[in-house]
């Protein structure tokens, strides 16, 4: 009976993990994963090869520990779904309180972007909350990058194609810039270094529209050989049910400025704000028709810094 009970308990984790990998991991199938057993190497394989739909800010890594998960699955997801928002003092004080080792909040403060005052108020503030001396250190030297300002567009390029009928939300994509990213002149990134784009939503309108849209979302780009996440504008791309060609800006999450560039070779393309949406469709060759959108290799997408960030 006990090895019955055994299998049965194995087969229900089974199971589990099953329905999991049917569709892409969040916050709650970590805590679940966790408080079953499973190792931590299971885990990090499930996080690396699934789709996620990971949310990674200061709060939500807070509610993980409590949850019982370990900072080395919350680094893995970090990683692969880094914090859309700049880490503030509000969340570094949430993530010491959660109990976060020191060297994990060091490794959210190098290659993230902060936004937490260096004067000496805030310093003694933290300091009498109990972040260590070196956290501290860290984060002075973080102080010391360059911002890049909202109201940036920052241009890329894509290297992996997206698909409706292929991809699930959550899931990362390959891309690079297209534009060296300056700030006051001065290069900060230069064309070509890597970036990462994450598909936001894709999801069939309704039956009688008979739509398919996908948002696209920028997540980071490398500075100084470190990835440094970006809360910029997302970009919706949607089918039409008749064939026509359209790209949109995602108004639902207030995108401002999104630019959709033609494929390689094609020229810049046509901005995507108001009233210029009309002229974007035969220039960028986006989509396909009926309820499948597909955005091929080598499109050039904008997306606009809604938020300072500080980089390396």
């Amino acid at each position: 009976m006990p090895r019955t009970r055994r299998w049965v308990g194995a087969l229900a984790v089974l199971a589990a993990v099953t329905l999991i990998a049917q569709a892409a991991l969040t916050n709650d199938d970590l805590i679940k994963l966790a408080k079953s057993g499973l190792s931590e190497e299971f885990i990090l394989n499930l996080i690396e090869k699934q789709p996620v739909n990971l949310y990674t800010d200061a709060g939500r890594l807070a509610d993980l520990k409590a949850g019982g998960v370990s900072e080395r699955v919350i680094s893995a997801a970090v990683k692969r779904s880094p914090p859309q928002e700049p880490l503030t003092t509000d969340g570094l004080l949430k993530l010491a309180g959660a109990g976060f080792s020191e060297q994990f909040l060091i490794g959210m403060l190098e290659g993230r972007p902060v936004a937490v005052a260096t004067d000496a108020d805030n310093i003694v503030r933290l300091k009498q909350a109990g972040i260590s001396e070196r956290v501290l250190a860290a984060l002075v030297a973080k102080g010391s990058g360059k911002e890049v300002p909202a109201g940036t567009v920052i241009y890329v390029r894509m290297i992996d194609a997206i698909d409706s009928d292929k991809n699930a939300a959550g899931e990362t994509f390959r891309a690079s810039l297209d534009e060296p990213l300056t700030v006051d002149g001065e290069e900060i990134a230069p064309k070509g270094a890597d970036a990462v784009v994450r598909l936001a939503a894709a999801q069939e309108s309704g039956k009688l529209t008979g739509k398919t849209e996908l948002t696209i979302e920028l997540v980071s780009v490398t500075v100084g050989g470190k990835p440094v996440a970006f809360r910029t504008s997302a970009v919706s791309q949607e089918s039409d049910s008749q064939g026509v060609r359209t790209a949109k800006t995602a108004a639902a999450v207030g995108a401002v400025g999104a630019i959709i560039g033609a494929i390689a070779g094609g020229g810049r393309g046509a901005a995507i704000g108001a009233g210029a949406g009309a002229a974007a469709g035969a220039g960028s060759q986006v989509f396909l028709g009926g309820q499948r959108v597909r955005i091929p290799s080598e499109v050039v997408l904008g997306f606009t810094t809604q938020a300072a960030v500080k980089t390396p």
